[in-house]
């Protein structure tokens, strides 16, 4: 995982947590077969921005139990408790432009507040649609629909379970679609979407340096 954080004063941070300066950090405790990182954007006035890593402990000796699969036994390895890193305090948060993970962008500021693409994203790809997209929602209504007729005979819960949804997740997902303004649905006209646009300028969709 490599995280990049910009600040309004023009400086750039980098954590990649591909190279460690121990190649094997945990080895006088155990094996470490998996390392799990954690990138935390809750509680970030009370936190920070705080990334923990754990690891798990393949030694057999420490091993929790077994588990069945296909019918041989394995070992379940021991998740333990490894540190947290403060990558950007609470002090620190009215200057943040822009937080990266991987190359993508999980915070950004729109004027003076900091936007959560994490949560930006995830809403985004259930709930946007437009000519050329369908929302996962949308698409899911649609197989929904297909699996029913195709299979007259079940009721909507075993067409939802056929599909990995349940039928009062489908419900909601259709009283949703249906309170939708054609509007909000509808992509809208380019003379439309010119006059909308403001320039960099204005802090419209990005942040002014000044």
């Amino acid at each position: 995982m490599k995280v990049e954080v910009l600040f309004k004063s023009h400086r750039y941070e980098e954590f990649d947590s591909s190279t460690q300066t121990c190649s094997e950090p945990y080895r006088g405790k155990g094996l470490n077969v998996l390392t799990d990182w954690n990138l935390y954007l809750g509680s970030l006035e009370e936190n920070g921005i705080i990334l923990v890593q754990h690891w798990y402990d393949g030694n057999p000796a420490s091993s929790q139990g077994k588990v069945t699969l296909e019918g041989v036994e394995v070992p379940a390895s021991v998740r333990k408790v490894g540190c947290a890193m403060l990558l950007v305090s609470p002090d620190e948060l009215d200057e943040i432009v822009w937080l990266k993970k991987d190359g993508e962008k999980l915070l950004w500021r729109e004027g003076e507040d900091l936007i959560n693409g994490e949560r930006f994203f995830a809403q985004e790809q259930l709930c946007y649609s437009d000519e050329t997209t369908k929302s996962i929602n949308r698409r899911a209504l649609a197989v929904f629909d297909y699996l029913k007729n195709a299979h007259p005979t079940w009721d909507e819960d075993e067409v939802a379970e056929s599909m990995g949804y349940t039928a009062s997740a489908m419900l909601r997902i259709r009283d949703a679609e249906l309170c939708q303004e054609p509007e909000y649905i509808e992509v809208e006209d380019e003379d439309d979407t010119e006059e909308a646009d403001v320039d960099a300028e204005g802090g419209i969709g990005g942040y002014n340096f000044g």
